[in-house]
């Protein structure tokens, strides 16, 4: 796999935390996500979609179980990066991006495993930026917990494991904005609803649009 494009938007940030509407109005601003063919499917619980690929998930899963950790507990980044099965990363189909100007790509366990992606070069370290999303550890946890697609990889299946899984995932998302490098994006799901139109503009200029009509068709998004 090659590391494709010049240009990478990472949206990175606990599970339940945004990302999908965070990549939703990514995509409007003018951010390829990739064929839709290779997307998660949208469920109940994300009936507008994911944005997020099946098989960039399958090779994080695949990571994270490389050094013996779970996915409700992954390793530390460097431990994963240093210690993790890094040919794993090889196997997602990416060749997209390099048809793009301004590609992304998003999924939870980026929170643990960017790092890894980085040292392998599948994602070139001087190409992208990150949008790190946040949202109120509470509400996370309860939406996790509410998922049976996610609760069923909590050890045990309760509502304080889930708060120690976000806890653990916004511990190491914080990690990656403060340790790897790149220029971070900071956006609260919380600020998204109650001021789109400042946080969106500012989103836009972070990726690079200054398409008036893609900016107030983004913000349309939040209405």
């Amino acid at each position: 796999m090659k590391p494709g494009g010049t240009n990478g938007i990472i949206v990175m940030g606990s599970f339940r935390s945004g990302t999908s509407l965070t990549c939703r109005i990514l995509s409007i601003l003018g951010v390829d996500f990739g064929p839709s063919a290779r997307m998660l499917k949208p469920d109940l619980f994300n009936p507008r979609g994911y944005l997020q690929r099946a098989d960039v998930r399958m090779a994080n899963n695949r990571l994270i179980r490389s050094t013996g950790s779970c996915l409700s507990w992954p390793d530390h980044p460097q431990r994963l990066a240093d210690s993790g099965d890094l040919h794993v990363l090889a196997a997602p189909d990416l060749a997209w991006r390099e048809r793009c100007s301004l590609w992304g790509m998003k999924d939870p366990r980026f929170c643990a495993t960017l790092l890894a992606w980085l040292k392998s070069c599948a994602i070139d370290s001087g190409s992208i930026r990150i949008v790190h999303v946040s949202r109120n550890p509470e509400d996370c946890a309860r939406s996790m917990y509410a998922m049976p697609e996610l609760a069923k990889h909590l050890r045990p299946a309760t509502l304080p494991s889930a708060r120690r899984t976000i806890g653990r995932y916004v511990e190491l998302a914080a990690w990656h904005a403060a340790h790897s490098g790149q220029h971070v994006f900071p956006l609260a799901y919380e600020d998204l609803l109650s001021i789109p139109h400042e946080r969106i503009a500012a989103l836009a200029n972070f990726v690079g649009c200054r398409k008036g009509t893609q900016i107030e068709a983004a913000i349309r998004l939040m209405a």
